[in-house]
C-alpha cells in the first residue's frame, strides 16, 4: 500500500546510526560457525584433535573482526596471525571464512592509501599461499596439490571483489561531493547576482533623487531671483520645486530599502536611459539581426524616472535574451502600454525559446534582476515559453501619482 512503512526501514535505519554494532553482530556470527565448525569437524590425516588454544584463536580471529571497517589492516594482520597459527597447528575445521572476510574488508575500507592497503593484503595472500604450498610438500599432510591454486585464486578474487567495491563508493562519494558543491556555488551566484542587482539599482536611484535635488536647487535659486521682479515666474518655479521634490522623496523612499556595496571606482557617471531611449536600444537589436518592433499606446500622464528607467532595464534584459538564445533568424515585438497609473511592458519573439530557469542559469541570473527591479515598484513579472513557440516577458510597473494630482 502507498505510504506504508516496509518492516526492514527502522532497521536499515538503526544499522546506519550504529555501524559498529553491526559489524560485531555479523562478526559474533561467522565466530559462532566457525567455532561450530572446529567442533563438529573430525580429524583426518594427521590433523589434531579440538583443544583450547583452537577456540581461542577462533575468538582471537572473531575480535579482530569486529573493527575490520574502523582498522582493517590491523584487523587483517591479526586475523592471518591467527589463521596461519591455526593452520600451523592442523587443527579440523571446514570454515575458513573469516580470513576470507578479512581480505575483502581489508581492500573495501583500506581508505586512500592503497599501495599500502595493497601490500598488506599481498602479503597476507603470499602468506596463505606458501603455508598452502609447504602443505603440499609435506608428506604427512594431506593437502592436495589443486588447493594451492584454489587458495591463491579465492583470496584475490576477494581483494578484487574489495577493491571494485572501494572504487564505486569512492565514485558516489565524489559525485556527491561534486553535487554539494555545484549547489553551494549556484546559491552563492544567485545570492550574489541579487545583491550586485540590488547594487546597480541603488546607484540609479541615487542618480534620480540627485537629479531631482539639483533641479530643485537651480528652480529655487531662480525664484529667488524673479520673487520681486516676476513674481508669476517665481511662483512656477516653485511649483516644479514643489514637484520634483515630491518625486525625489518617493524614490528616496524605495531606495532605504534596497541594499547597496560601497562606492567602487569606475562607477557610471553617465545620465541614466529612460522609455524615451528604447528607439536607440531598438536599432542596437536589429543591428545584432534581431527584426525587433517598437509599439507604443497611450501618453504617459504621469513620468517617474525611476520607473522609467527599470522598465527601459527590463526591456533591455529582455531583448539580450533574445539575441542570446532566440537561435534562427527571429522577430521580436516591444509593447510599451501608458495607463493613468501604471506602465505595461510586453516583449515578445518567435525564436526558440527557453524555460526561465534555462535563462537564468546562462545569463548570470538575468530574471532574478528583472523580478528584483519589479518588486522594488511593487509590480508584477510574468516570463515563459510561448504557447505557439518562442519566449515571453511581460510586467507592470505602477506608478505613484504626486500628491495632490487627479
Amino acid at each position: 500500500m502507498i505510504g506504508e512503512r516496509h518492516p526492514w526501514t527502522g532497521v536499515r535505519r538503526w544499522a546506519r546510526v550504529h555501524p559498529h554494532a553491526v559489524d560485531v553482530a555479523f562478526a559474533v556470527v561467522v565466530g559462532a560457525l566457525a567455532m561450530t565448525g572446529y567442533v563438529v569437524t573430525k580429524p583426518t590425516g594427521s590433523q589434531q584433535n579440538q583443544d583450547l588454544l583452537g577456540g581461542f584463536l577462533i575468538v582471537v580471529q572473531t575480535t579482530a573482526f569486529t573493527f575490520r571497517r574502523r582498522n582493517p589492516l590491523i584487523s587483517l594482520v591479526l586475523i592471518a596471525i591467527a589463521t596461519v597459527a591455526f593452520w600451523v597447528a592442523d587443527y579440523p575445521s571446514d570454515v575458513d571464512a573469516i580470513a576470507l572476510l578479512a581480505v575483502y574488508a581489508a581492500t573495501a575500507h583500506g581508505g586512500d592509501n592503497r599501495r599500502r592497503v595493497w601490500r598488506v593484503v599481498g602479503g597476507v595472500v603470499a602468506l596463505f599461499t606458501v603455508i598452502g604450498i609447504v602443505g603440499v610438500l609435506v608428506e604427512v599432510e594431506d593437502l592436495p596439490a589443486e588447493a594451492v591454486g584454489g587458495i591463491l585464486i579465492v583470496y584475490l578474487t576477494s581483494a578484487a571483489v574489495g577493491e571494485l567495491v572501494y572504487n564505486r563508493r569512492s565514485r558516489l562519494k565524489e559525485l556527491e561531493q561534486r553535487a554539494i558543491r555545484a549547489e553551494t556555488e549556484r546559491d552563492l551566484l544567485a545570492r550574489q547576482a541579487v545583491l550586485d542587482e540590488r547594487s546597480r539599482i541603488a546607484r540609479d536611484l541615487h542618480d534620480v533623487v540627485a537629479h531631482g535635488m539639483t533641479v530643485m536647487v537651480v528652480q529655487a535659486g531662480a525664484a529667488q531671483r524673479l520673487v520681486r521682479t516676476r513674481p508669476d515666474q517665481a511662483i512656477e518655479a516653485l511649483e516644479q520645486v514643489q514637484t520634483t521634490g515630491r518625486d525625489a522623496l518617493t524614490e528616496m523612499r524605495r531606495m532605504l530599502g534596497v541594499l547597496r556595496s560601497e562606492d567602487r571606482a569606475g562607477v557610471e557617471l553617465t545620465p541614466q536611459p529612460t522609455m524615451d531611449d528604447l528607439d536607440q536600444m531598438i536599432q542596437h537589436c536589429v543591428d545584432a539581426g534581431v527584426a525587433t518592433e517598437l509599439v507604443v499606446e497611450g501618453e504617459p500622464t504621469h513620468r517617474s524616472a525611476g520607473a522609467e528607467m527599470a522598465g527601459y532595464r527590463i526591456v533591455q534584459e529582455a531583448l539580450t535574451n533574445v539575441i542570446k538564445h532566440g537561435g534562427r533568424p527571429v522577430r521580436a515585438v516591444v509593447k510599451i502600454t501608458y495607463g493613468r497609473d501604471q506602465i505595461r511592458l510586453e516583449v515578445n519573439d518567435d525564436g526558440l525559446g527557453a524555460a526561465a530557469g534555462e535563462l537564468d542559469a546562462a545569463t548570470g541570473h538575468g530574471l532574478i534582476g528583472m523580478r528584483e527591479r519589479v518588486a522594488l515598484y511593487k509590480g508584477t513579472l510574468s516570463a515563459g515559453p510561448r504557447s505557439g513557440g518562442g519566449f515571453r516577458v511581460s510586467a507592470v510597473i505602477p506608478l505613484e501619482r504626486p500628491v495632490g494630482t487627479h
